[in-house]
Order: structure tokens, then sequence, then C-alpha cells
């Protein structure tokens, strides 16, 4: 894994005129204290079903759904001690459903969704019973609370319906909607505020989907998902494309997260810090929402579909074949202390080995419990990626960095210390 290509070139100097010409800026500061090498790691899920859609409810209790064609197979799994072991709930449905999402409220109360309607439990999953008519192909839902929903569905009027008394009663909500168009994904933030995805359109209610108004897009493009923290922050998932919103919508703007990948799901923890995964097989993070990502894992799954954290550090995604993974330490790209000895003097080391093909190994040392910052730009002086910002203890450390989404050429890694102390190298990718 740590294969010498050579040792390259020396290439450490002060850094504050470089800093004005390649034109740094500070980004938001994050205070991790947990250096686990680990990343993300595949769970035995007992199935080998594509995985559509995966939720938890707490650190331990979760579900993970989907199905597959040719032949026909759907699974909904649960665990309840974090992914160590899974078992099937299939045999608990009164019939098979082929199934497209899954909504829990809490460890009873949950819902799935497919092409055979809404199935809900009360137990767990002890106990499925379908809560809208088998006829109607249901393509997701999403509860603010045990008793109030909504559904997306394929009906030739209404695109959307919502309960508010755990599924009993279900109201159409489709004014504004287009009635031609398939909708996909609904999220609302609170009981009020919603968006949900057409093919190409999205939508945003203020009055519990009673009304919807299509949003303006800074470009047409596919839309697959909507995710949001708060009426004002959002974010888009659509063909090769992220797009965020701070202000309720009115303005959404591209966050490329590079060629090729089209997201598929998102999961954000605060409103600079979140995770999407792609098709192809790949998981991406950004602490400066969307500014930059940094890809933490990929695979040979075809795709990864759906993306969940139960906690900052703690984190699942499941996609083809079955595939569960599962980090402990937010995906961290292979930051770890190396000795116990506290070093007497600040130094930058050269990455190794370089040149390098796709990854690299950037080692480091500090005197004092500060802020570190190491960050990635190629020879415009664009800023491609943050490996490190983060308060550390006195210590050398090292870490990896991913070039499989960058070009060949020339880079510059850049460490600093409160913003203080400064060294740079030079360093390169040859693909």
């Amino acid at each position: 894994m740590k294969k010498i290509i050579s040792a390259f070139i020396f290439y450490c100097f002060p850094i504050r005129p470089l800093k004005r010409l390649i034109g740094i800026s500070i980004l938001s500061i994050l205070f991790i204290t947990n250096y686990s090498i680990s990343q993300w790691n595949q769970l035995n899920s007992g199935s080998s079903v594509n995985l559509n859609k995966i939720q938890f409810v707490n650190s331990q209790t979760g579900w993970a759904c989907g199905f597959q064609s040719m032949p026909t197979q759907y699974t909904i799994i649960k665990t309840t001690n974090g992914g160590t072991n899974w078992i099937s709930q299939v045999p608990n449905l009164p019939s098979g459903n082929r199934f497209i999402s899954l909504y829990f409220t809490d460890a009873n109360t949950g819902y799935t969704a497919g092409a055979d309607g809404l199935y809900k439990t009360t137990n767990g999953g002890t106990n499925y019973f379908a809560v809208t008519s088998t006829a109607i192909v249901v393509y997701d839902c999403f509860f603010v609370n045990a008793n109030t929903g909504w559904i997306a569905q394929l009906d030739n009027a209404a695109r959307i319906a919502k309960t508010t008394n755990g599924g009993i009663n279900w109201t159409p909500m489709g004014a504004g909607l287009n009635s031609s168009e398939q909708i996909s994904c609904v999220y609302f933030a609170n009981e009020n505020t919603g968006w949900c995805t057409g093919i190409n359109t999205v939508y945003k209610t203020t009055n519990g989907g009673a009304n919807w108004n299509a949003q303006t897009l800074p470009q047409t493009t596919l839309v697959n998902r909507v995710f949001a923290i708060s009426s004002e922050t959002a974010w888009i998932l659509g063909y090769l494309t992220v797009l965020s919103t701070t202000n309720g919508g009115t303005n959404w703007v591209l966050k490329p997260i590079g060629t090729g990948n089209t997201p598929l799901s998102a999961y954000f923890l605060n409103a600079n810090t979140g995770y999407v995964c792609t098709s192809p097989r790949n998981i991406f993070k950004t602490t400066n929402n969307g500014l930059n990502w940094i890809a933490q894992m990929t695979d040979t799954a075809l795709v990864f579909n759906s993306i969940y954290f139960t906690s900052s550090d703690t984190g699942y995604v499941c996609g083809s074949s079955g595939k569960i993974y599962k980090t402990y330490n937010g995906g961290a790209i292979g930051i770890k202390p190396i000795g116990e000895n506290i070093p007497e003097e600040f130094q930058l080391y050269q990455n190794y080995p370089n040149p390098f093909n796709p990854t690299t190994n950037i080692k480091y040392q500090i005197t004092n419990n500060k802020l570190v910052t190491l960050k990635i730009y190629d020879i415009l002086g664009k800023e491609v990626a943050t490996l490190v910002n983060e308060k550390q203890s006195p210590g050398t450390y090292e870490v990896s960095f991913d070039g499989s989404q960058n070009p060949s050429g020339v880079y510059f890694y850049q460490l600093s210390i409160d913003n203080v102390q400064f060294s740079i190298k030079k360093m390169v990718l040859i693909k």
C-alpha cells in the first residue's frame, strides 16, 4: 500500500508571500479529537439484494431496505447492535413489497414504501400492515413525528398525500405540482416547510404541503433527492450535481463534487459538514458547505444509494449487492499520531511516495496544542482539499491524500499552525 516510487523534491520555505499569491482563505474551524485511522468498514448485512435506503433511530437500532429485478428479490433488514448483526423482516410482511424507501419515527413505529404501497409497523417490525392501497406505488415517505407525514405516490391526480393520524387517513396535497411529473422524493424541515423533487423540478411548501411552488435552479438537471436541516438550509442532489441554499431556496448554488459522480443521497450534520454518496461507488465529505469535497472511500459496488449518521463520528452507507459500510470516526482519511515523543520543533515533511498515484502520505510535527490546518492547492493556487482542520496536541502526525479525483500535475501542500506558522512543499501526481 505504501509502495515507494522515488524520493522527489524537498520544497520548504516560509509561506507568507506564497499565501498572498494563491489567495488562501480562512475556512470554518472544526474541532475533532478522534485520530483513529479506521475509515469505512464493511458490515455483514446477510443480504445480497440492492439496498435503497438506510436509517437509524438511535446508536444501535436501524433498518435498511431494497429490491432488485431478474430475479425479483426484496428485503428489509434490522439491527439492534449498531450493524454488527442484521435480521430479515421480510417474513413479517403480509405480502412482498419492492422496497424503495423507509422512515422510522422511533424504535417501534416505522413505514416502508414501495411498489405495493405503504406498510406500517408499531412494534419495531415484528408485524407490518398496509396503510395505503396496494395498487398505489409509493416512492418515498417522510414523517416529522409519529402522526404527521407525507408520501410521494404514483397517482393520476395528487402526487403528494399527507396524514396527521399515523396513516389512518391520507389527504391529497398536489396543489401547484405538475400533474404529469412524477414526484420521487419528499423531505420536510418541520411541519410547515418542506421540499419535493420531480424529474427536473424542485417544489417547496410553507404550509405543510397544501400548496407547492416550483423553485428556480441555476441550470436544468435531473434531480434525485433533497436534504434539509432547517427551513433555510437545504441541499439538492441531481445528475452530476449538488446544489445548496441558505435562504430557503430563493437561490440555489452549484457545489460540484467532481467529474462523473452523481450524488444519490446526502446527510449533513450542520450547515458546513456533510456527506454524499454517489454513483459510481464513492463517498465524499465537505466541511465548508460544498466548496471543497474530499473523497473518502470507493468500492466495486455499482452505487451507494443511501447514507445516514447517528452522530458526528458514526455513519452508515448502503448500496449494491446488499453492501453496508460503517465509520466510527466520520470517515477520517487516515489521520494518525506517530510516536510518543513531543517534538522540539515545528516541521512539515516531504510527502511519501512522491511522485504518487493516486495516494500519498504527508507527515508533520507540532510543538504546541494548536489549531492545525493542512490544505492542498493546485499549480494555479486553487484549493482542492482540506486534509486537516482541527486542534491537535503536540506530536508527530501522518495523513493520507487521495488524488484519484484530481488530474496529473504539480500540487502544493501547506501546513499552518494557528494561522501564524506556515510551511509548504511541492508534490507531483502522475497517472
